[in-house]
């Protein structure tokens, strides 16, 4: 893991800078330099003669001490010679300049610690120079010496020791960091061997003197680019000294990403290939290494400096080295890797084959992504978080992160919503990163950037908490605070993963770069870039290609377009093997991994592949690729994409591939489970079909195996598909003389009465076009296999009709009784079909569960307790079926199966209404009750649309189904259709069938004993005679209303007929029919006949019938003509009080007398005063006299409904004036019965 203490230590300025690696220095064991040419003397070859170095030191110039400006010519501090490295002209071998010392450099920086500077992979950052020669004889020395060009960003100093005829003894190095000291004596082997030291800029060095001899060496600089950058830090820190330890120190902290090492199956560590492509592998480093190392070096520019060139161009010199050019050091990030594959060597062996993105179980092994997060201590808008814009702290932060070529330094806000938690207390927490700014203060297109808590630097996160912008978020049912937390931050990563990061998060966009500069960058470039995308497809395959927000396979498409356009046949054999991997996701647990994969998702993806076989790679290169796209799992989502790609390939004359794909989707489709061949669409198996025949049109690509495997998938399929390839197919396709497929067809439609083609779907869409498919194909055993299978549901099957409506649809068919009428086979079909719907209908009936009011109380029960098929379908269809007959030539036949139908409705009824008990009182949801209203309605409906047509009636007994129904039934029946006919444009008494029903059902019902059923209910009474009356039926009527009439004695009051002859509706009604005028006269007469039996009141005192048999005293004068008493037997005077209030109660109750009673006396002498009055007396006769007014008016009545017929509107307003007037009498007036007498009981 990532050192995250030391890191914060180091961008805090806390760390302890330390000098163990400011300076290296050893012997070289092989040969560096041949020989050294400098125009003055020629070549002089290594090791140096003394003659070549007496020659330098002619030419040389006194070395100075000092820097910049002020230096002094002083033996006592520097004596020595120098050349300027503008005066070599040439190193030899030829190489030497780029290759040798170019890897010394390399080498020296890594033993420096400052091999991170050789990491960028995309441009420069250290040159080399030559700065010069230095000769030191006997004697020689300088005095402890810093060089100024170290703030001019110099990093470092090599210096390369010469070998030199007969060596020197002395001259110890001395070089001094802080408190550390290293010496360097390289005076032994000085006469043939070279020696390299090197020391960190700032580092002070010291040259003993030499004792004898001659020591020569060459000073090379070791130049920072980027040191312009690293001067705008703050000024405590701006040395390049103190910026190269810190970055040193940052570097040494995330070291872990430059060397991550993952474990194998074996236990051997593998190195983890990056993405950088000019970076090796340390696997790919083998022994010829220094070959390699040697062609690439070979390949490498020299760039020149400008000013020096300026200054010391040798014009008269052809040799490209005609003066000291920087050498560049890129090319040696090689030497980095092979010293560290060396020094891992020493501690483990490594596997030689190539790293797989999957393991050993074919589980995808998903990279971590190595990024850092700094909370920024500002507060910044939007518009202002750049990299300009910093302020503060944050400005430190942001340079000196930047100085180091090895890091990716980006700028973003920090979305995260959550709780009023600490950042770091909660160990799920997950946040975003959006709104993305690289350094170079663009915006950068990252998407769906997420980080954890550990990938949050902790002292910059504590720092910058209290800053958190945040915004409260309403949430309902919530049970604490939420808060949307938007914090600007920086973000690093290593540079090395910027391009799989940029794949990772902005697949898109990076695809849009590479497009745009097909045109500008060079074709090797392009490919290049194009292998790099490819390879973090593998390692990240369900990031890139199963990315929900983009269309399914437009990323594929692209690559496929750039591989066709590129010609890049290995990259395009990589994709489509990358395309036939199946990836899983090693966060989902065992029992929840999902298999994913690429494949053609698209018919464009299946169209690229097709040109880049045909443009770039061949069948026989990708075949293996393409087949493997082809597997069990894909063919359920991808068959239609497969078989384009194998139409597209047949465009392309690829007809080897497009067999191949046609004949292994032949060889799996069978092979599917059975969730999988349902998961197969319409377009998938039609594309199939439709390919397979017209395969099997040419001989040359067709294949009886495709067709038999075709039918051996053709039973597995759904029912509804399996329907709708019969009718397609037959639609559709032209077979011509095509044996095989018709063949095929044949097989089909045997198979096709095996499935159930009653499953829940839209079969009963195609069903009738299959019939007529099977009428066409002209087998009559075929035909008669189907129809059973159609018809079998509707005769055995125990469920609602509503999932089988197969023989509805096929009866409500024009077309199936076209069928009907051509042939004796078709008539066979219709009669098996109104078999089945009839079959079907009584089975539903059957159904029924009807609640017994004996069992459950009829007014508490659930509604789901009660199985109450859905009828309504049934209904429609006769309604549908009358329609129909309207509109067809076949009207006969439809009639009769209309007829058919019904009576088989009348049978089920009749049947259900068998097991029901006499006595039974239906529940007011009785669903056999409401099915038998539907179904009386239709037929009245159907009949009133036929007659508006001028169709005759159709002729239907409904009287044994009334016979059947109970009185309750029957009153249901009889006030349901009375309402529904209060709606009717169309009166149902003119169509004979339907005047027939209402008379059957009033029959019915006024034989039974309506008095008792209506007993409880005059106003049931009066709608029950407001049905019959309209309906006019003589005999009805006139049985009604003698039933009436004779269910009380002459001389009691009949309340049905007060109520009835109160009716102005019912009065009106007379005049609808003579039947209802005859019943009419015959309930007037009854009610004046018990008019005339009502006798005026006698008054007397006496009470014969008053019986007090408690108090006798009281009894007898109550029976007397006597009309005052006082009782004396009585308690107290509450006594008296409560027995005079029971008395006069008493009396008035019992109609004995009218009297009034007052209690008398003390409380201890008390008596009760009994006086006789007539005030009842005079109330009977203001009732006799009402009586009286009430029978003139009544035979006034009578005579004029004997004179006339009373059907006019002013006969009408008559009698509702007439029952207006004489509503209190006609309900107040009638004899007193007799009743038991009451006792007074009165407590003591």
């Amino acid at each position: 893991m990532v050192d995250k203490n030391r890191l914060v230590a180091a961008l805090l300025l806390k760390n302890d800078s330390s000098a163990h690696h400011c300076s290296w220095g050893q012997q070289l064991d092989k040969e560096v330099l041949h020989s050294i040419e400098i125009p003055e003397l020629g070549n002089l070859h290594v090791p140096l003669a003394i003659e070549d170095v007496e020659k330098l030191k002619s030419i040389a110039e006194p070395a100075l001490h000092g820097n910049g400006l002020n230096v002094v010519l002083d033996p006592n501090l520097r004596k020595g010679w120098q050349v300027a490295g503008m005066r070599i002209s040439g190193l030899f071998p030829k190489d030497s300049l780029q290759k040798t010392l170019g890897e010394l450099c390399a080498k020296a920086l890594l033993n420096l610690k400052l091999g991170w500077l050789l990491e960028d992979c995309d441009s420069n950052t250290v040159d080399a120079y030559i700065d010069k020669l230095v000769l030191y004889e006997s004697g020689g020395h300088y005095k402890r010496h810093r060089h100024s060009e170290l703030e001019q960003g110099i990093c470092g100093v090599v210096i390369l020791q010469i070998p030199v005829e007969n060596g020197f003894n002395g001259g110890r190095l001395k070089i001094e960091h802080g408190s550390s000291t290293a010496h360097y004596e390289y005076h032994e082997g000085s006469n043939h061997c070279h020696f390299l030291t090197a020391f960190r800029s700032g580092c002070k060095h010291e040259l003993e003197p030499i004792k004898s001899g001659w020591r020569v060496t060459l000073m090379i600089n070791l130049v920072w680019r980027n040191a312009f950058d690293v001067a705008k830090i703050p000024q405590s820190v701006q040395l390049i000294p103190v910026i190269l330890e810190l970055l040193t120190e940052i570097r040494e902290s995330v070291d872990p990403w430059f060397k991550r090492i993952h474990q194998t199956k074996h236990g051997k560590p593998v190195i983890e290939k990056t993405d950088c492509c000019d970076i090796l592998h340390a696997s790919e480093i083998s022994s010829d290494v220094v070959e390699q190392f040697s062609e690439l070096v070979n390949k490498t520019q020299i760039s020149y400096n400008a000013e020096a060139a300026s200054h010391h161009r040798h014009e008269e010199f052809n040799n490209d080295l005609s003066f000291s050019p920087p050498f560049e050091l890129k090319i040696t990030n090689i030497a980095r890797f092979h010293q560290r594959n060396l020094e891992w060597q020493q501690s483990a062996d490594f596997d030689d084959g190539e790293r797989k993105p999957c393991d050993s179980h074919g589980q995808h092994q998903k990279e971590s992504i190595d990024m850092l997060v700094f909370l920024l201590e500002n507060d910044y808008t939007l518009t202002d978080l750049t990299f300009f814009g910093l302020k503060g702290q944050d400005v430190w932060l942001a340079r000196l992160l930047l100085g180091g070529n090895f890091l990716e330094v980006h700028l973003a806000i920090l979305n995260h919503s959550r709780s009023q938690v600490p950042f770091g207390e909660n160990p799920s927490f997950v946040a975003k990163l959006e709104h993305w700014v690289n350094s170079s203060n663009m915006l950068v297109p990252f998407k769906n950037v997420q980080i954890n808590a550990n990938q949050i630097v902790s002292d910059f996160k504590t720092k910058s908490q209290h800053r958190t912008h945040q915004e409260e978020i309403e949430e309902k049912n919530m049970n604490f605070p939420q808060f949307a937390y938007h914090q600007p931050v920086l973000v690093i990563w290593p540079k090395y993963q910027s391009f799989r990061i940029k794949c990772l998060y902005a697949f898109d966009v990076l695809l849009d770069e590479l497009e745009h500069e097909l045109q500008i960058t060079s074709h090797q470039k392009a490919i290049e870039n194009l292998r790099r995308i490819i390879s973090v497809c593998r390692d990240e395959p369900l990031t890139v290609f199963l990315d929900s927000a983009g269309v399914p396979g437009e990323r594929t498409c692209r690559l496929l377009r750039l591989c066709i356009f590129l010609r890049a046949r290995q990259e395009g054999l990589d994709l489509l093997e990358l395309m036939g991997m199946d990836f899983t996701n090693e966060d989902e647990c065992e029992i929840d991994k999902e298999v994913r994969f690429e494949g053609i998702r698209s018919n464009e993806v299946a169209l690229l592949v097709a040109e880049l076989e045909c443009q770039v790679t061949g069948w026989s290169a990708c075949s293996g690729f393409v087949l493997k796209m082809i597997s069990p799992v894909r063919l359920s989502s991808q068959l239609a994409y497969i078989i384009c790609l194998a139409d597209h390939l047949m465009d392309r004359y690829c007809s080897e591939g497009a067999l191949k794909i046609l004949d292994r989707v032949a060889y799996l489709l069978p092979k599917l489970n059975t969730s999988s061949i349902s998961s197969l669409g319409q377009t998938d198996i039609d594309s199939y079909v439709n390919f397979v025949i017209e395969c099997e049109r040419d001989p040359k690509t067709a294949s009886a195996q495709r067709v038999v495997c075709f039918t051996t998938l053709f039973p597995r399929l759904d029912s509804y598909q399996q329907c709708r390839l019969i009718v397609d197919l037959r639609r559709r396709i032209r077979f011509g003389g095509i044996h095989s497929c018709m063949q095929l067809y044949q097989q089909m439609c045997r198979a096709l009465p095996s499935c159930d083609l009653h499953a829940p779907g839209p079969i009963k869409d195609v069903i009738v076009a299959v019939v007529s498919s099977f009428f066409q194909l002209g087998d009559p055993e075929l035909i008669l296999l189907l129809m059973n299978k159609i018809c079998l549901k509707s005769t055995s099957s125990n469920q609602s009709a509503e999932e089988n409506n197969l023989v509805d649809v096929l009866l409500l068919s024009h077309e199936i009784w076209e069928l009907a009428t051509s042939s004796d086979l078709g008539k066979t079909m219709l009669s098996n079909l109104v078999k089945a719907q009839t079959s079907s209908l009584l089975c539903m009936l059957d159904q029924l569960t009807i609640p017994r009011q004996e069992i459950v109380s009829a007014w508490h029960i659930r509604e789901t307790e009660l199985v109450v098929p859905n009828f309504k379908a049934k209904t429609s269809l006769l309604d549908n079926l009358s329609q129909l007959e309207l509109t067809s030539d076949h009207s006969k036949l439809i009639r009769d199966a209309r007829l058919a139908l019904i009576v088989a409705w009348i049978d089920g009824l009749c049947q259900q209404l068998d097991r029901e008990t006499p006595v039974v009182t239906p529940h007011p949801n009785d669903p056999l009750q409401l099915n038998v209203t539907e179904f009386l309605r239709t037929f009245i409906q159907m009949e009133k649309v036929h007659h508006q047509d001028g169709r005759q009636p159709i002729s239907v007994d409904f009287s044994r189904l009334f016979s059947k129904m109970c009185l309750t039934r029957l009153c249901k029946l009889i006030l349901d259709l009375r309402q529904t006919e209060s709606a009717a444009s169309i009166d149902m008494r003119v169509i004979a069938s339907c005047f027939n029903l209402c008379r059957d059902l009033s029959r019915q019902f006024v034989e039974g004993d309506i008095i008792s059923f209506m007993k409880p209910s005059t106003e049931l009474a009066v709608k029950i005679a407001k049905w019959l009356f309209w309906l006019g039926d003589e005999v009805v009527s006139e049985r009604f209303a003698h039933k009436i009439c004779t269910c009380v004695s002459l001389e009691e009051e009949n309340l049905f007929v007060k109520e009835m002859i109160s009716s102005s509706k019912l009065w009106s009604l007379t005049n609808s029919a003579p039947a209802s005028l005859v019943a009419f006269h015959i309930l007037l007469d009854r009610h004046i006949g018990y008019l005339k039996t009502v006798k005026e009141p006698v008054f007397s005192f006496e009470q014969p019938l008053a019986e007090l048999p408690t108090y006798p005293e009281v009894e007898a004068f109550l029976r007397s003509s006597n009309e005052k008493m006082s009782y004396h037997k009585l308690a107290s005077i509450f006594h008296a009080r409560g027995f005079a209030d029971d008395l006069t109660k008493l009396c008035l109750n019992n109609g004995w007398c009218s009297l009034k009673a007052r209690a008398m006396g003390s409380t201890r002498s008390a008596w009760c005063e009994i006086i006789k009055t007539q005030d009842m007396h005079h109330a009977n006769m203001q009732q006799f006299q009402a009586v009286q007014q009430e029978l003139s008016k009544m035979l006034s009545l009578r005579e004029n409904l004997g004179h006339k017929t009373l059907g006019g509107k002013g006969d009408a307003e008559k009698m509702s004036d007439f029952n207006t007037s004489n509503n209190c009498i006609l309900f107040s007036s009638g004899k007193c019965e007799k009743k038991e007498p009451e006792i007074i009981v009165i407590s003591d």
